[in-house]
């Protein structure tokens, strides 16, 4: 298969394994599994030495995107996946990738996926709709996202767009898809297969993170999403998209609330009016609670209850 797939690694001897094993069963050669342990060296160099794939052990942490970055500049073939330790691919999603790749011709591919892990029930099989770029920014940001371990790109492509932003230790994905669809790259869509996102408790976890590093990935996504607004309103379209950001930045603001961040909710909040949306809550049940809780109050109840939030927090 014409596909290589990186693995970071931080502490994951106990998964690792499972995450090579599925890439290689999936087709893809021992050599282009490429492992990069990221500065904290446990058992995970014998785990994956014991495999066949390649290792790469990195003397001091950089970080989720900088250990991507060095396993993509090792990829020589024409696709790559990027694939977290502690998830896992199955029932043929590499070959359905690679195929909707080339039949597609496109820079990106997006497959099923599924939520797995310890101590919970296997969730539902998550089919990923066909979209415009632009309506894929906003379906992206608001309802619901495609962990990597379902998404297979062209080589050639993301290094076109600068690969992964090693500023981010929260949603790094979802930065990277954002930049990828307003930079015009075509997207394609897969229905073989699935991917694992397997969610765990353990304290090293990749997608930890405190509040800060929630908004100051927001901010970086927000600039984005500007920027390729502004310019559809000054071709006199846009309109539609600029109602849609402001939406965002409800959500945003609500985020940071539940998080108890209230500096940054008013500033999110004054964005969303900036940007034409006057609504209290972004959908209709925020929007309920807040007429009569208040957005403090109301965001704190919805992020006990509410997908939205338990998805934010799991990436």
């Amino acid at each position: 298969m014409n596909l290589s797939v990186v693995i970071p690694s931080y502490r994951s001897e106990r998964w690792v394994a499972r995450a090579i094993r599925s890439a290689i069963a999936g087709g893809v050669a021992e050599r282009n599994v490429i492992v990069v342990e990221d500065g904290v060296l446990d058992g995970t160099g014998k785990v994956v030495q014991a495999t066949g794939a390649r290792l790469f052990s990195l003397q001091q942490n950089g970080g989720a995107p900088h250990a991507r970055n060095l396993g993509l500049a090792q990829v020589d073939t024409d696709y790559v996946m990027f694939l977290d330790a502690d998830d896992y691919v199955e029932n043929g999603l590499l070959a359905g990738l690679v195929e909707t790749l080339e039949r597609e011709r496109a820079d990106v591919a997006i497959g099923p996926w599924v939520y797995d892990g310890d101590g919970r029930e296997r969730g539902m099989l998550r089919q990923p709709p066909a979209l415009e770029n632009g309506e894929r920014i906003f379906h992206w940001v608001m309802h619901a996202f495609f962990p990597p371990c379902c998404i297979a790109w062209r080589t050639a492509a993301i290094r076109s767009i600068g690969a992964w932003d090693e500023r981010l230790r929260k949603d790094q994905d979802g930065e990277l898809m954002i930049r990828a669809l307003i930079r015009g790259l075509k997207v394609a869509i897969s229905d073989r297969g699935n991917g694992v996102y397997w969610q765990h408790n353990s304290p090293h976890r990749v997608t930890k993170a405190q509040i800060k590093d929630v908004m100051y990935a927001a901010d970086v996504v927000f600039e984005q999403i500007e920027a390729w607004v502004r310019a559809r309103l000054a071709s006199g379209a846009g309109s539609d998209e600029r109602l849609a950001l402001g939406r965002f930045c409800c959500k945003t603001a609500w985020v940071a609330y539940a998080y108890g961040d209230s500096a940054s909710g008013d500033k999110w909040s004054a964005k969303a009016r900036a940007f034409g949306f006057h609504n209290r809550g972004y959908n209709a049940r925020s929007a309920l609670l807040a007429s009569f809780l208040g957005i403090r109050i109301s965001s704190r109840i919805k992020a006990r209850t509410s997908s939205v939030y338990r998805r934010i927090a799991q990436r």
